[in-house]
């Protein structure tokens, strides 16, 4: 497996875990995870990163725009249940990022998924550069 192509249902490809509560909610009608949870989970689990790393500010003029989501469903999950969503960056781009995720059980990883987001300016609609102290960071993971 080269180095783009990490395991993503593998625990310790992820150094960024967001544990999550499979909600009632959640389960569609044959009492499964929902398939838009999992993009749910992920898009919480994106915020968590980006609070928690860069102290972003979801209300700022420049931000993160989702360009592309991939999700895999590899296995149902039955309610009730605790998620754990593991992130990484898989490329640092000059205003961009790819990240990473796997969502996991008690029984493994039953979802993977990569994002791409841009950073850019919500007024003007263009992307914005990250700035090398952004780059640093996303680096760790």
């Amino acid at each position: 497996m080269s180095e783009d192509q990490v395991d993503l249902t593998d625990r310790a490809n992820f150094k960024f875990w967001t544990p999550e509560v499979f909600r009632f909610a959640d389960m569609d009608a044959l009492n499964h995870l929902n398939n838009i949870a999992s993009a749910v989970y992920c898009e919480t689990a994106r915020a968590d990163f980006f609070v928690k790393n860069l102290g972003h500010d979801f209300s700022a003029k420049v931000n993160w725009v989702l360009a592309n989501i991939n999700i895999s469903y590899l296995a149902p999950v039955h309610y009730p249940n605790d998620i754990e969503i593991g992130t990484r960056v898989k490329r640092i781009g000059n205003s961009s990022i790819i990240l990473q995720q796997g969502l996991f059980c008690g029984q493994g990883c039953f979802s993977t998924a990569e994002t791409i987001l841009v950073y850019a300016n919500l007024e003007t609609g263009k992307s914005t550069p990250l700035t090398d102290e952004v780059k640093e960071i996303f680096a760790k993971y």
